[in-house]
């Protein structure tokens, strides 16, 4: 497993990434919400969430559905977030 330093560069390489995990930080929302709150286009909140799921940081707390997934961050990508080098 990667560790804090190692995941925070990670996200802090992307602009998307890191506003994606701000946004969950929030609350728990779905990844159209993601897109309007950060004013990003949805391929790029899928993509990103994607990464962000295989490390880890965030995860899909419906996934039996198909469409309108909500998404939460994880206790590790929280720990990321409050993570200062």
């Amino acid at each position: 497993m990667e560790n804090i330093r190692q995941l925070y560069a990670f996200i802090s390489t992307s602009k998307i990434r890191k506003n994606v995990l701000g946004a969950l930080s929030k609350k728990d929302i779905r990844q159209v919400e993601i897109a309007k709150s950060i004013k990003e286009k949805q391929p790029n909140v899928s993509k990103a969430l994607a990464d962000l799921q295989k490390k880890k940081l965030v995860e899909c707390l419906t996934p039996e559905k198909k469409a309108w997934k909500v998404y939460g961050i994880t206790d590790l990508g929280r720990q990321v977030l409050k993570y200062r080098p």
